[in-house]
């Protein structure tokens, strides 16, 4: 491809320009620019179209004048102007190959400083010249995404993942055959996003490449991240793009970028997938969930077949045609003639029907689940019905009355294939304390599940957080006494403050965990809820955090000083009446029974 160079330097291109601007890009005289307004319209300047334009001072955007030097054959420079504007000299780009690009940091890197890998395909376009410029099209593959590629992780080879990309790309190319300053391309990084459900289009990256990038001390500072030109996808550099490479570009929906996909597509075959890969869990899940039903009966065998079912009506509702925003289709910025969906799903538009109520299934697997595998992935699907989460108790921080109602009623237990069992077990050995010596036990927990673990030796407990709090009286826990909030124990990656929780003493000696475990703002939600709604259980999604501040200071006032119990009564006082039901989903619910 031609570029012309006129009187001008290799400067960025202004974003409204005057006429001695134009002039001096294109090295035409100023009364010639005056006599191009009035041309024939087929070599005409455009008419000035920049803000602040006046009949004695015109005004142009810069891109207005870029693409008609493009049009008419005065093509700018490369550093001033994009090479891939279209014009009778545009370029004429053919796909001459594609390979995989594997990016890794240095195998000496720490534990803690290490990244994972980014997979990028990468396919060329090259013109008829071999010292013409080239197009790169950069497809960051799932399960990374491009924006992986902006940052500055530590120990990366040449500096970072990008300068990393522009060396490989640069690999093997002929650098001595242009000429020195040569603009030898375009690096575009097409827009790649993880997250299913990240709805907006993402911004596609172009780098301009020239011969000094291709030295090998080219990549000691961050001056390629400031090159980098962002366009949204339906900019007109795009609709340039296309008509270079002859061909509209892939728009990959989230997470369908993979190996396998990236490289078989072509722009001239439609790739469909029965199962989108990002559907691939919810798949496996619910055949996981029919298998299972199949060696059951009655109701329990419906419960585990709808489990299974409403996960993957759920998952596939956006990538059925017909959902509006949904992954099926193009997102609503791309033009259609731009850009094409790299894989189309073959899921039909209707959703399988579910019957049944999934609970009973969900319950049954957190303790009966023929595999840890499907049990642990209802659990992080749906969560366990009975249990918010398993904390860690440190019993020698609780007063003694208090500890003794936990630490003396703990009875052994056999190994068990639990999943409850399991997660306190879990929740033990994290703590090195507790690995060595962890002994699964049960305990006459007033609500929730009962399991609970120690290590001989320690002070060390861990148990469940129930979801549900018993209703005050004789039937079940007995009349609330006291309560006690203590922070739980934490060790090894997290980081900030360990979740706290309330203990409630009763009159029948027993001990109530109440359902939530976080910041005082949390722990005083659950204490209204406990007095609002005794007996009701608390939803999946958790609660609200409250709202009362001299409750909230209060708790946050047990957990900060050495634990110690407060009567129940006090705490009823300073939760107050219950406001208007009307913005209360529990009461809504029980209006409704």
């Amino acid at each position: 491809m031609n570029l012309l160079r006129f009187r001008t330097a290799d400067d960025g291109l202004p974003f409204v320009c005057t006429s001695a601007d134009i002039a001096r890009l294109t090295g035409l005289s100023r009364g010639r620019i005056t006599q191009l307004r009035s041309a024939d319209p087929a070599v005409a300047l455009p008419a000035p179209d920049a803000e602040d334009r006046t009949a004695e001072r015109p005004l142009w955007y810069g891109k207005t004048v870029a693409r008609w030097c493009a049009a008419t054959g005065r093509r700018l420079p490369a550093r001033t102007a994009s090479w891939l504007l279209p014009g009778p000299d545009g370029p004429r780009l053919q796909r001459t190959a594609h390979r995989t690009v594997p990016l890794r940091q240095d195998p000496g890197a720490d534990a803690d400083e290490r990244r994972p890998p980014i997979d990028v395909h990468l396919a060329s376009y090259t013109t008829p010249s071999p010292s013409g410029p080239s197009v790169w099209l950069a497809t960051v593959m799932a399960p990374g995404e491009s924006s992986r590629l902006w940052g500055w992780p530590p120990r990366w080879p040449h500096g970072s993942p990008l300068h990393h990309l522009v060396h490989e790309a640069l690999d093997g190319l002929e650098v001595r055959r242009f000429a020195r300053g040569a603009l030898l391309g375009t690096l575009v990084v097409l827009p790649t996003e993880e997250d299913s459900h990240f709805s907006r289009p993402g911004l596609v990256r172009l780098l301009d490449l020239y011969r000094s990038d291709a030295q090998p001390d080219a990549c000691d500072n961050d001056r390629l991240h400031r090159r980098l030109r962002q366009f949204p996808v339906q900019a007109e550099e795009m609709k340039d793009l296309a008509a270079a490479l002859g061909h509209r570009l892939p728009w990959w929906p989230a997470g369908c970028a993979t190996p396998t996909l990236a490289v078989a597509w072509d722009p001239d075959v439609q790739l469909t997938e029965p199962i989108p890969p990002p559907l691939a869990e919810a798949d496996a899940f619910r055949r996981r969930c029919a298998a299972t039903a199949d060696q059951l009966d009655g109701e329990l065998a419906t419960s585990v077949r709808a489990l299974g079912d409403a996960h993957w009506n759920q998952a596939s509702r956006p990538w059925r045609p017909g959902y509006a925003g949904g992954r099926a289709t193009l997102p609503a910025d791309c033009d259609p003639d731009v850009w094409q969906l790299a894989v189309h799903s073959g899921l039909p538009a209707e959703l399988p029907g579910q019957h049944g109520d999934f609970f009973p299934a969900l319950d049954w697997l957190m303790e009966h689940a023929p595999s840890r595998r499907l049990a642990r992935d209802a659990h992080r699907i749906f969560g366990d019905p009975d249990s918010a989460r398993t904390v860690l108790l440190n019993t020698a921080e609780l007063p003694e009355p208090v500890a003794a109602l936990l630490t003396e009623t703990v009875t052994e237990a056999e190994p068990s294939s639990s999943y409850r069992a399991e997660r306190v077990l879990d929740e033990l050995e994290v703590h090195p304390d507790g690995a060595a010596h962890a002994r699964l036990g049960t305990w006459p927990a007033s609500a929730g599940p009962a399991w609970c673990a120690t290590a001989a030796g320690t002070a060390l407990l861990a148990v469940h957080v129930p979801r549900r709090v018993p209703t005050p009286g004789p039937a079940e826990a007995g009349a609330f006494l006291g309560a006690v909030a203590l922070r739980t124990v934490t060790y090894g990656d997290s980081y900030g403050l360990a979740p706290a929780v309330v203990l409630v003493t009763t009159d029948q000696d027993r001990l109530v965990i109440l359902p939530e475990c976080g910041e005082p703002d949390r722990l005083a939600a659950v204490i209204e809820h406990t007095v609002w709604h005794p007996g009701t259980q608390v939803h999946l999604v958790g609660l609200e955090p409250s709202m009362n501040q001299q409750l909230i200071t209060t708790i946050e006032s047990l957990i900060t000083a050495s634990p110690r119990t407060i009567p129940w009564e006090q705490l009823e006082r300073l939760v107050g009446p219950h406001p208007d039901r009307d913005y209360c989903m529990y009461c809504r619910l029980e209006s409704a029974a």
